[in-house]
């Protein structure tokens, strides 16, 4: 954050939440931009891999299924999508 921006609200909380804060934002402000534009959306819901299209209707693509992840390290999208199966 540059010194000319304002502090955040929770200015007490550490760095690490400000940032899982702002993503978290981010995601959602992608998201409600994606739907206005009537794109389909993909994402994960119930534990499942669900696409959203514009006309409101969902189709299920796959089983979302937990992987665990190392901060800072690139996830290959393609070798996921290979995994969801048909």
């Amino acid at each position: 954050m540059s010194s000319h921006e304002s502090q955040p609200e929770n200015a007490d909380e550490p760095p690490d939440f400000w940032f899982a804060e702002r993503a978290a934002m981010a995601t959602n402000m992608a998201y409600l931009r994606a739907k206005a534009q009537l794109q389909t959306v993909v994402l994960s819901k119930n534990g499942y891999i669900v696409a959203e299209f514009p006309d409101g209707t969902e189709e299920t693509l796959g089983v979302s299924k937990l992987r665990r992840v190392q901060a800072g390290v690139a996830v290959d999208l393609r070798l996921v999508a290979m995994n969801l199966g048909p």
